[in-house]
């Protein structure tokens, strides 16, 4: 699951497209936020700003009139907007009992009104907060200052009516500004002004809701049309990438599929079609020229070597009789260097590919071991091999067999009279097959591994002896051929610090792929999705 991620988060489109609904998301929410702060901050500044004013013209009122004109006053404002002004209650505020009155307004129609008020003396209070219950819901911040120091704070608070048991009036929320009257300077009475704001209040939780929804509803439908569209283009990918993989194995008679949209993808896969067919005309040329200068080089060089061994034949037993063997045993080597160069070059050109097929490499290696065990005892080497039974590999069983040749043949050629050389085969990790052959002798420093792969290289301490550095050359295109790799670690012998025992050895592996990864890739259609 993890690795899914991984490879997901690893596809530019995904992650183009993820940015792209990254920035929906935030203009979703950066429009709903304009919403949010025109509808409920604007109205709730409004608030403040009247409740402002109105604490102001309290102050005033107390200062010109008295206590009982702020009463009257806090009354007038709690009545309601459509009160006959010739009724009874209206006559009580000014011409009954103040204290008295206000209580009795403020039962008129309880604590739903948008005004809420509270005058609190040491001795009594009034106002439609004086029954309620509730608590404050946020701390106090001082907004503006009062007459000679004193300071008004606005707060933030819920009330309940108590004399009402609706769920209306339960836990409404309000906002306000608190403060003191003065008298000549002192305080005399505590003063509460706020507002109802439980409507503006549920309206900014229902945009907030909104937003929340539809942030989460963006980023849901960006993720999905990012997997959409990145699996989409992530298929045309994976097309070019299996054909990638084909021609290099040698496969050149493939083609990437095309939709005929001409879209970008559909170009670039007509000019690699294109490409491919220039650089297949190019390889049918050159294998046509490699053939046609095998052919003739190799009679010649035959009739050369026949006519120097017939002239040695007729000298008999001289000299020069010699020197014509060794010339046409040199004659022999070049036959040999050129068929391996054109073999490695047919190799890499993906040639025999078709010959590839599941087969359990026990009974070749087996062969093989009772082939060179003699060999080995003739040079004074110690041979022994341990061949896992029951493994399979795609392979071709003549090429598989002519890289264990070399292999094998090169370990005898340098490993000194008295070392070990060990030929082993096992299954690894994912059912794949490692086949390696094992030496003591002085084996190939690291740093010339895989130089040593290349065509005719030949180390230093390998020119006196005979060969043209084309063997491993051709175990790398058989490996290649067959999607193997190719190791090079250390053996079996040991290092020392004595120089003429310094022998760490060589091993050789040829890996190969489990063989449903190894089998070819279907043959591509013209056509996609």
């Amino acid at each position: 699951m993890i690795e899914a991620v991984r490879k997901l988060f690893r596809n530019t489109l995904f992650r183009l497209s993820l940015v792209g609904a990254l920035l929906t998301v935030l203009s979703v929410g950066a429009a709903i936020y304009v919403v949010y702060y025109s509808m409920v901050s604007t109205e709730i500044r409004r608030v403040d700003a009247a409740i402002e004013e109105e604490i102001s013209q309290f102050q005033d009122i107390y200062d010109s009139s008295g206590q009982k004109a702020v009463e009257t006053a806090i009354a007038l404002k709690r009545l309601p907007k459509d009160i006959d002004t010739q009724s009874d209650d209206y006559k009580t505020v000014y011409h009954g009992n103040a204290v008295r009155a206000v209580g009795e307004v403020m039962n008129l129609r309880g604590a739903t009104f948008e005004g809420l008020y509270l005058v609190q003396t040491p001795g009594y209070s009034e106002g439609n907060l004086r029954n309620s219950t509730g608590e404050q819901t946020q701390e106090a911040e001082i907004v503006l200052p009062g007459p000679e120091g004193i300071t008004y704070k606005r707060v933030g608070f819920s009330y309940s009516e108590t004399r009402y048991s609706n769920a209306e009036y339960i836990n409404r929320r309000a906002r306000g500004i608190t403060g003191q009257l003065l008298l000549d300077g002192e305080a005399v009475a505590a003063i509460i002004v706020a507002r109802d704001v439980e409507a503006i209040s549920r309206a900014g939780d229902q945009i907030a809701k909104t937003l929340l929804k539809s942030l989460a509803l963006a980023a849901f439908l960006g993720l999905l049309s990012s997997l959409f569209v990145s699996r989409r283009f992530a298929r045309r990918v994976d097309a070019f990438n299996k054909l990638a993989t084909d021609v290099r194995a040698g496969n050149l008679d493939r083609r990437a599929p095309r939709n005929y949209s001409e879209d970008e993808m559909d170009m670039l896969a007509e000019h690699l079609n294109s490409m491919l067919d220039h650089i297949d005309r190019l390889m049918q040329a050159m294998r046509y020229a490699g053939d046609s200068v095998a052919h003739d080089l190799r009679t010649p060089l035959t009739r050369l070597r026949t006519r120097l061994e017939s002239a040695a034949v007729e000298l008999g037993d001289t000299p020069e009789a010699d020197i014509l063997f060794d010339a046409a045993g040199d004659a022999d080597e070049l036959l040999a260097t050129f068929d391996s160069v054109l073999r490695i070059a047919r190799l890499e050109a993906g040639e025999r590919r078709e010959l590839l097929k599941p087969l359990d490499p026990k009974d070749t290696l087996e062969d093989l071991a009772e082939l060179y065990e003699p060999a080995c005892e003739d040079a004074g080497l110690t041979f022994t091999f341990d061949i896992a039974a029951k493994t399979q590999i795609l392979a071709d069983r003549g090429l598989l067999s002519q890289a264990v040749s070399n292999l094998l043949e090169n370990a005898i050629k340098y490993t000194p009279s008295g070392g070990h050389i060990h030929l082993s085969s096992e299954r690894g990790k994912q059912n794949r097959v490692k086949i390696s052959i094992a030496d003591d002798g002085p084996g190939i420093p690291s740093f010339d591994r895989e130089r040593v792969k290349e065509r005719f290289v030949r180390l230093d301490k390998s020119r006196t002896l005979p060969g043209s550095g084309l063997g491993l050359a051709l175990v790398d295109a058989v490996a290649d051929l067959h999607q193997a790799e190719l190791h090079m670690d250390d053996g079996l012998g040991k290092n020392s610090l004595d120089e003429d025992v310094n022998r760490p050895g060589l091993k050789i592996s040829l890996i190969f792929p489990n063989v449903k990864s190894a089998l070819p890739n279907k043959a591509m259609t013209e056509t996609t999705t």
